[in-house]
């Protein structure tokens, strides 16, 4: 086999790691029998760079391997914007958050500020030891 489209540095192989946990979870990513199988292979494999070039040259395309690379590149952004945070909700809390931020006219964000974060409570959280 050739070069390999992508070099997965270890700085970056918890990107490439989880993109390909959530690839696989799809069964018609590689295709329901190859998937599988690649999805044995990827949690026998132990979490380092080599071992993740190892596998990603052993069951991946040019074009899975540009799709990997973009995914790595964008973790590295999200972790650069240090004034952004990403959380999962339920589609429950979506919705309620949604309805006030519709209601106020303002952003999901702005209505987690507004009704729950305070001046005070946010400074005795980031400095606990300190008395008011």
């Amino acid at each position: 086999m050739g070069r390999p489209p992508y070099t997965i540095r270890e700085s970056d192989h918890w990107f490439a790691r989880r993109w390909l946990e959530k690839k696989l979870a799809d069964p018609v990513w590689l295709g329901e029998t190859k998937t599988y199988a690649a999805h044995n292979d990827l949690i026998r494999r132990r979490e380092s760079a080599p071992e993740l070039n190892q596998w990603c040259e052993l069951w991946m395309t040019s074009k899975e391997w540009k799709q990997m690379k973009n995914a790595i590149r964008a973790g590295r952004r999200r972790i650069r914007d240090t004034g952004l945070k990403s959380v999962t909700l339920s589609r429950y809390a979506w919705s309620i958050l949604d309805f006030w931020a519709q209601r106020d006219g303002c952003t999901l964000s702005e209505v987690i500020e507004r009704r729950l974060g305070t001046g005070e409570a946010i400074r005795d959280s980031a400095n606990p030891d300190v008395d008011a």
